[in-house]
């Protein structure tokens, strides 16, 4: 495929990716005032649950299908193409089924010895349903992305975050009335709702423009690899990334019980300690990961480019992506890091009418950058078969995590701060493990000269903020915003007058390009 379709289908998932977040911030801060701290606590409960169960029912099998699918497609290989997806929607359709019929089965367990607050029970039987869906809807998204063509799952992705919204405003609405409880579960309601809408979706698109039979008029009958390398290859993609995620799931699922288990021990109430995790993780993570909503796009653009560079044998191409993807995420992840530690405080307050959790983004935000290079890192190693050490990597982070959440939230004088802090320390090590992966593979082709260019940059701004808003403690969503606009334009001159932003690079950029193209042209100094 030319080298404009990696663009393409980045700035594809990127502006979709920008709209989801955007609905889903408003729809956050509705439901967040609607249910409060500790029902957003019980639905982060409830959902580390579902990310563990659905690891097992996906098994990894939607990284493969994209990776698999876009070397078929290179190689003209329709039959193997079928073979990938007879096998992956087998596994899947299994898995999800067993696993449904358990959730339901053991539901009085999960009541019993899971859920640290039992509150969150009501959420757990709504999200039921829920598995069945992801699982069908991931095996269509893996098949777009291998295909490369983005828009299908991005439209997909709107549409189920509209459904959603809607659903959870007029069903958490009318439930508040009776608990928090039901509340919560509305919340899951609205989320497996969503879902549907975006499953009925993409089988309509598969049917438009995703068949093989036009896609692939001309392939021969027979394939190029026998039906067991075609189960090889997908066993060997597919095993490593369910071991990664699975772990991560685990971590993940572990966390809210670990958390407020800690939290206890530090001598704070249960009902304390889900409000307390329902800001960490319903406020101040979604805010601090805002951005990878561009980072997150990249990644999953990066493992079938680089898959396809790989098949094809051009190197060069793979050392060109890894180094638009670096520049791209320190472009958008420098600047956000400061701007979500200068403004926490002020930034959750307007937004969610909580200041308290603003000490909590603080301490996070400062890793930022390094939070949003994993998933860019990690669509690179598992393009170049390296999901084994993803894995690896993932777990020394994960693990260690849990460990510092063990010794700092019991602390009396840390709490919730503890977690806070645990979780910079892994995303430190497990980026600083990636980075160092990444070098002994292939290198590192970046080009440093222009992230010291938006190191620069990023200091100024910060010195711009720092003199428009003197007192964060005391700024309104008026004059903070003002400022921030104020910010990213001079950030954006700065990075035109370096040549960090160029008519040339710029111009590139599907749909965008030109018209932005101009923007660069006139400011100062522009290359």
């Amino acid at each position: 495929m030319p080298q404009r379709s990696f663009f393409h289908g980045a700035m594809v998932l990127i502006a979709a990716s920008l709209v989801t977040r955007i609905m889903g911030f408003a729809y956050r801060i509705v439901l967040t005032r609607m249910i409060g701290a500790a029902g957003i606590g019980l639905f982060q409960m409830v959902f580390s649950v579902l990310s563990l169960i659905l690891t097992f029912v996906t098994a990894g099998l939607p990284v493969a299908i994209s990776k698999l699918v876009a070397e078929a497609i290179v190689q003209n290989d329709r039959v193997r193409v079928e073979r990938i997806l007879r096998v992956s929607v087998t596994v899947i359709l299994s898995m999800a089924g067993v696993f449904t019929v358990l959730m339901w089965f053991g539901r009085h367990l999960i009541f019993h010895y899971w859920l640290t607050d039992p509150r969150a029970y009501p959420t757990y039987i709504c999200m039921i349903p829920i598995v069945a869906v992801i699982a069908v809807s991931s095996i269509y998204r893996g098949y777009f992305q291998g295909l490369q063509d983005m828009s299908p799952p991005a439209w997909a992705a709107i549409l189920e975050q509209t459904v959603r919204i809607a659903s959870v405003w007029v069903l958490a609405a009318y439930f508040i009335h009776y608990s928090i409880a039901y509340a919560a579960a509305a919340a899951m309601i609205g989320m497996v709702l969503g879902e549907i809408a975006g499953l009925l979706f993409l089988v309509v698109q598969q049917r438009y423009r995703g068949r093989l039979s036009v896609i692939l008029s001309d392939a021969p009958a027979r394939s190029l690899e026998s039906a067991q390398q075609t189960l090889h290859a997908i066993i060997e993609i597919a095993a490593p990334v369910t071991l990664n995620r699975l772990i991560g799931s685990l971590i993940f699922a572990i966390e809210p019980v670990l958390v407020t288990r800690s939290l206890l021990k530090a001598g704070i109430s249960t009902s304390t300690a889900t409000a307390l995790y329902g800001q960490y993780g319903g406020m101040a993570i979604p805010l601090l990961v805002f951005p990878t909503v561009f980072t997150s796009s990249l990644a999953v653009n990066l493992v079938p480019a680089v898959s396809e560079a790989i098949a094809d044998d051009k190197r060069s191409r793979v050392d060109a992506r890894l180094n638009q993807t670096f520049i791209a995420t320190a472009l958008v992840g420098l600047p956000a890091s400061v701007v979500l530690t200068v403004f926490a405080e002020p930034l959750c307050r307007i937004i969610f009418g909580e200041s308290s959790v603003g000490p909590i983004l603080a301490l996070m935000a400062p890793a930022g950058f390094l939070l949003y290079l994993q998933g860019p890192l990690t669509g690179v190693l598992q393009g170049l078969n390296r999901a084994g050490m993803v894995t690896l990597n993932s777990s020394i982070g994960g693990v260690l995590r849990l460990l510092f959440v063990y010794l700092l939230a019991s602390r009396p004088h840390l709490g919730i701060l503890g977690v806070a802090i645990a979780l910079t320390i892994s995303v430190t090590i497990t980026t600083g493990l990636h980075i160092w992966t990444t070098y002994r593979m292939i290198g590192f082709s970046v080009n440093f000269a222009d992230i010291g260019k938006i190191l620069v940059a990023t200091t100024v701004v910060l010195a711009v903020l720092t003199v428009l808003v003197p007192h964060p403690a005391h700024v309104t969503a008026g004059p903070l915003t003002a400022a921030i606009f104020a910010g990213v334009i001079v950030y954006f001159a700065l990075l035109c007058a370096f040549g960090v932003l160029t008519v040339a690079r710029v111009s590139r950029l599907p749909k965008i390009g030109i018209p932005l193209a101009r923007v660069v042209r006139w400011m100062p100094f522009a290359h």
